[in-house]
């Protein structure tokens, strides 16, 4: 007989290689047969749990970003379901505004001039369509669980209806109006932009220090200058007053011509921040100069306003006021500011409230208009961006150029060119944040939003607190008109609320091109009139709205008032610019519409960086893309990389880092492999081996083990931490399964006999821990959970699904501390022995642990984690032939040391005695203690008498067992 027959070795047709971007399409065609939303709905007794879908825009293949926040997504409705609650998870693009037109007008290779508003529409909305149809298929394939059949799409004339319903509510309620005030711009793209659309990149500008001259007066001084220092001196034509802090301390020093400049004469004097003067390093370009000024007076910036000065505009020659501003630093530069209301928010502010007038000589193209003073006439059409050294020249050759250097900051940048913008005022409509106190009340509702983490309520209170009214106008063609009017007779701006409501109910049967077309229809302008004049010649204005305000509304068109889901929505999960995106204008609009926020939890996630935390980008080669991995590796690797990251912060993704995830789950489909592998005649309808009652210690360590890991899943489920989850799995299915636990019963496993209660508790053991572990892990590894069902389920899987089963039960009963501890301090132990194994392993003394036996000597009774353990099962849990206590002990051992784990205790390796059993290769005296001389041990004769006994061997030698047996392995008589 062939002893190896005789053995319980693992059977099973669960593949080791997953192969998962071969079999994972496979699974989602079954899913999709299933109707798994369908029959995730009809479970109409759990509560609701509404994740709102960020809309991402409709305008390309998915990134890495995409990847991260769908899946993360996933794994929290999925959550939702094992805690018998019923996510409504409906997804949405966001179809209109400036990247999908961008995107048409580039493919076209046309401007915009060259078609008409509704021919870019249409061109919109087919590359719209186009994309969500692209977007969602790549979604799709992640396993993503969402309502995949009715999405939501900003451009659907429902939801424009409803963008235009909100909008009309807001207009009605006195919260918008037309107003001029400077707004970021991108002369490249002709259009404002949202400060969400904005991003800040390293930038170098051109800084100088200009010295603005006090007006001749009779004043008794000689000339007085008031330096300035910017980084746009292409706002200086636009000057009209200079700024100064009225809490600093200013100097007044005297030039005493010690060194010869032609920017100075004899008496001159000049006022400058005094801490900016005194330090060294940073007193405004004035190095040159140090040695010729004396100190003449220190005054504080008040006591210089109220003297009134007034200045001379070094290139509009205007006079202008030395005015008062709070917002004023003295950091950097002189401690005084240009003054341009037409070209900054502060300075808009402040010239509002001294009456300047707002002025921005720059039209749409970013270019000098011809009202420029005559002096500067020939800057007219020039890019403001690129006429430093021009503005530089003038003022040098007026003698008011003290300094100039090349200044590199962070600065806002366009979203979509990616090219600088600039602080312009036009004419555009606003939502007031004063009105009704909208941002008092928003910032008090802010407290009442759990944030997660809890960071992000300081950043978007900031925001909120400091943002000016948000400009609603768009200079753009692909999106929600304003419906607003110009009155002919009386030049007055109007939006009438009742005409747009009419719209709405218009566009929600036949969309909104009818406001790009030739003429209205009478049944939408019947009896409109100016609000003014009464007048009812009218123009139809240009611009959109804000495509943030369309994704903003999305908690109004998608979950107020609407069946199988609820409003506010449970939870809000996106990328951390969000705080200035779509968590801010959801939560403007939410308060502004109904004084309460959209949402009760806000989650962010950070973004995904290369492997050295760089931004991916083309030019630096480290762009991945979700596709590659999937068809490289499969989704189930994207979203195991999606679990294991530390989404709070920015997650690194390279290709060392996907192999590393690749060996990780490697290590966990073969964990499951394991078990399935060694259930194979375990009887599925077998209840009556329960693990709980095994009386095995290993069995009740690794069931204690594991449930205090389970334990600290759910707590990481509870708290969105899955990275946690990740490393408590792997660390579980890696360390205290595969390299302690299973290698410890496996010798019960191959070589027991079949029906033995040793091994019978040991299998049910371990399919009690891979069934929980897999519900455990099947929000995070859905193919694999799901192509594991059946092997671990087996018939119940018919009625059952691991992806709409709950959680497994808690069962605190099985957590042992003083076991787990024993248990925690004999591995240590194992590992001494270990080490003492593998040197005699490079010395070529043994080839496996099994080779030795192991003597313990000295303080056994007093170390209670070592001799409460049993001599026999200190060689199971060792892997060695025998231990022996400190009795008959031989001399030259093959190694020895003191242990550390256990205090006094000498340890001594000595080669096992006997033979080796063909069998299951311990050594032992026994071999030969059978009738039949096999070279096996007395503990596996009667293992392999049983089989002799009971079975036919063909004509190899194979044994063909009989099927007359029972599950006791007894033979029917």
């Amino acid at each position: 007989m062939k002893f190896k027959n005789t053995l319980n070795l693992p059977k099973t047709d669960f593949p080791m290689q997953a192969k998962l971007p071969e079999r994972e399409p496979a699974t989602l065609d079954r899913w999709k047969e299933q109707n798994q939303y369908e029959r995730l709905q009809s479970l109409a007794n759990r509560d609701l749990f509404v994740l709102h879908d960020g809309p991402p825009y409709a305008n390309g293949h998915l990134h890495m970003g995409h990847a991260l926040n769908k899946i993360l997504k996933d794994m929290i409705n999925r959550v939702a379901i094992k805690k018998g609650l019923r996510p409504s998870y409906r997804p949405g693009w966001d179809c209109h505004g400036l990247p999908i037109e961008h995107r048409v007008l580039e493919e076209l290779k046309k401007n915009r001039s060259e078609l008409s508003a509704l021919e870019i529409r249409a061109r919109c909305r087919e590359s719209a369509t186009t994309y969500v149809e692209i977007q969602m298929q790549e979604f799709q394939r992640m396993g993503i669980l969402a309502d995949w059949d009715n999405p939501y799409l900003t451009m659907e004339y429902g939801y424009e209806a409803d963008i235009l319903a909100a909008f009309a509510t807001i207009v009605r309620d006195g919260r918008v109006y037309k107003g001029v005030k400077p707004v970021l711009w991108c002369p490249n793209c002709e259009t404002a932009l949202a400060d969400a659309e904005v991003e800040y990149e390293d930038h170098s500008s051109q800084a100088a220090t200009v010295l603005f001259p006090e007006a001749p007066g009779d004043q008794t001084h000689s000339r007085r200058f008031f330096p300035i220092w910017t980084t746009t001196p292409w706002t200086l034509p636009a000057n009209r007053a200079v700024a100064i802090n009225p809490d600093a301390d200013y100097l007044i020093l005297e030039w005493t011509g010690k060194n010869l400049d032609p920017l100075f004469h004899i008496g001159d004097q000049l006022v400058i921040g005094a801490d900016l003067w005194l330090d060294e390093k940073n007193f405004g370009g004035f190095g040159r100069f140090r040695e010729g000024f004396s100190l003449q007076n220190r005054l504080k910036g008040k006591t210089l306003v109220d003297e009134t000065p007034i200045l001379l505009s070094p290139l509009n020659s205007l006079s202008v006021p030395l005015l008062a501003g709070d917002f004023v630093t003295l950091d950097q530069g002189t401690g005084m500011v240009h003054i341009a209301p037409g070209h900054g928010e502060d300075d808009f502010l402040l010239g509002k409230s001294s009456n300047l007038e707002i002025y921005a000589p720059v039209d749409d193209k970013g270019r000098y208009t011809p009202d420029l003073p005559e002096s500067l006439k020939t800057l007219v059409g020039r890019p403001v961006q690129r006429v430093d050294q021009e503005i530089l020249s003038l003022l040098r050759d007026r003698f008011l150029l003290v300094d100039s250097s090349v200044y590199h900051h962070s600065y806002p940048h366009c979203w979509r060119c990616k090219k600088p913008v600039l602080f312009r005022a036009t004419p555009q409509w606003f939502l007031s944040l004063s009105k009704e106190n909208l941002r008092s009340k928003t910032l008090s509702a802010i407290t009442t939003v759990e944030w997660i983490p809890a960071k992000g309520e300081n950043r978007i209170t900031g925001m909120i607190s400091s943002r000016p009214d948000w400009c609603l106008s768009r200079q753009r063609a692909w999106g929600i008109p304003i419906p607003a009017f110009h009155c002919e007779s009386c030049r007055h701006g109007f939006i009438d609320p009742d005409f747009v409501f009419r719209l709405s109910d218009h566009t929600r049967s036949q969309g909104v091109d009818v406001w790009f077309e030739e003429s209205l229809p009478d049944s939408l302008i019947r009896g409109l009139s100016c609000p003014k004049c009464q007048g009812t010649s009218l123009t139809r204005e240009k611009d959109i709205l804000d495509v943030w305000f369309d994704s903003g509304i999305s908690h109004l068109a998608v979950l107020k008032d609407k069946s199988d889901t609820h409003w506010p929505a449970d939870l809000y999960l996106e990328g951390s610019d969000q705080h200035r995106g779509w968590f801010h204008s959801s939560l403007l609009t939410s308060m502004a519409l109904f004084d309460t926020p959209p949402y009760r939890q806000v989650l962010t996630h950070g973004f995904v960086v290369d492997g050295q935390g760089r931004k991916m980008s083309k030019s630096l080669k480290n762009v991945i893309s979700p596709l590659e991995i999937i068809n490289k590796y499969g989704a189930e690797i994207l979203r195991l990389w999606a679990a294991s990251s530390d989404y709070q912060e920015d997650i690194r993704l390279s290709e060392l880092i996907l192999s590393q995830l690749v060996e990780s789950y490697r290590k966990i489909r073969n964990t499951f492999r394991f078990v399935v592998s060694n259930l194979s005649d375990l009887p599925e309808e077998e209840s009556r081996w329960v693990p709980e009652q095994s009386p095995d210690i290993l069995d009740q360590w690794i069931l204690s083990l594991w449930e205090t890991t389970k334990e600290k899943i759910f707590q990481a489920y509870n708290a969105y931490e899955f990275s946690r989850i990740s490393q408590l799995a792997g660390q579980f299915c890696s360390v205290s399964l595969s390299a302690h636990y299973f290698d410890m019963i496996k010798d019960r496993l191959y070589t027991a006999m079949p029906d033995s209660s040793e091994r019978r508790y040991s299998q049910a053991t371990i399919r009690q821990i891979a069934q929980e572990l897999l519900l455990c892990l099947s929000p995070i590894l859905v193919f694999t959970t799901d192509e594991l069902e059946p092997y671990l389920f087996g018939k119940k899987s018919k009625d059952f699904s691991v992806h709409f089963a709950p959680f497994p039960p808690s069962r605190k009963t099985r957590i042992n501390p003083s076991l787990e501890s024993r248990m925690e301090q004999l591995l240590a132990f194992r590992g001494e022995i270990g080490q003492m194994m593998d040197e005699l392993k490079k010395a070529k003394s043994i080839g496996s642990g099994l080779e030795t036996q192991v003597f313990l000597s000295g303080n056994l009774s007093g170390n209670e984690g070592l001799s409460t353990f049993s001599e026999h099962f200190l060689s199971t849990f060792l892997i060695v032939s025998d231990v022996h206590f400190g009795h008959n002990i031989p001399p030259d051992p093959l190694a020895s040391r003191d242990s550390e784990t256990f205090p006094g205790v000498r340890i001594l390796l000595h080669l096992a005695s006997g033979q080796k059993c063909e069998r299951c290769w311990t050594f032992s005296e026994s071999t030969s203690d059978n009738p039949e001389k096999w070279p096996i041990c007395s503990r596996c004769y009667p293992v392999v008498q049983w089989w002799a006994q009971r079975t036919i061997l063909d004509s190899d030698g194979n044994p063909t067992v009989p099927q007359n047996r029972d599950h006791e392995g007894q033979a029917l008589k």
